[in-house]
């Protein structure tokens, strides 16, 4: 009898293991049964779906852990250099335009018309001396001597200016006998008197202008104060 209970109590241990409980309706290790999945609701530990392990709580799917595209590093390069403006504007022309040569035939004429006067004077050259203006001929004490305002006088002095497109020719001065020099601040226009070239036009020679001289009789006042009907050639001259 004792060795029948003894058997019986191996087989009733043999049988609680097998299904699952022991002695007093104890239960799996719940730490156990958590890793496993075997505490009787389901895969997971709390019952979930085993899907549902891998979404975080909120439900949203969890960003992408793989490297995010890189960004181009090399932009394009804006033209670094910018086309460079004109830094040195155009010069204005500092000198007028050369005038043609000088053609007496053509001359607009402010005083007497002396080119049909013949040539017996030789103006070598046109000087300038400080503020004197000299005017080198040859007749100084040759031509004879006439009187203006009771002061002897036997020349003009001429100048030839390009203006409008043609010549003008203009006294601006008298001469003494042997007088060949005069001030450069009489070739003006307060001292020729003439339209354009009148005292109110302000007219003076530029520096680097293209003018011509020249000399002849008395020819200012037309026929009322005259001496010889000669003249000297017009002679180049670059203002200084």
């Amino acid at each position: 009898m004792r060795l029948e209970g003894k058997w019986l109590g191996v087989l009733g241990l043999v049988i609680c293991c097998c299904t699952g409980t022991l002695e007093g309706g104890g239960s799996v290790d719940g730490a156990a049964a958590a890793d496993l999945g075997v505490d009787g609701k389901g895969p997971g530990a709390d019952g979930a779906p085993a899907a549902d392990l891998e979404r975080p709580p909120d439900g949203k799917q969890p960003p992408d852990q793989s490297s995010p595209p890189k960004p181009d590093q090399k932009l394009p390069k804006p033209d670094q250099k910018l086309p460079k403006p004109d830094q040195k504007p155009p010069k204005p022309d500092s000198k007028p335009p050369a005038p043609p040569p000088l053609d007496l035939a053509k001359v607009k004429w402010l005083h007497t018309n002396v080119s049909g006067w013949p040539v017996k004077a030789k103006l070598s050259s046109v000087t300038f001396k400080g503020s004197l203006i000299c005017l080198n001929y040859d007749k100084a004490n040759t031509w004879p001597k006439n009187q203006i305002s009771g002061v002897d006088v036997n020349a003009n002095p001429w100048v030839f200016i390009w203006h409008g497109g043609k010549w003008y020719g203009a006294t601006w001065e008298w001469m003494r006998p042997g007088q060949t020099c005069k001030n450069k601040s009489s070739v003006a226009g307060d001292h020729i008197k003439q339209k354009p070239f009148d005292k109110a036009s302000g007219w003076k020679p530029k520096s680097g202008q293209v003018l011509y001289f020249m000399i002849s009789g008395l020819a200012r006042m037309g026929s009322a104060i005259t001496n010889v009907k000669e003249r000297t050639a017009p002679v180049k001259v670059i203002w200084p």
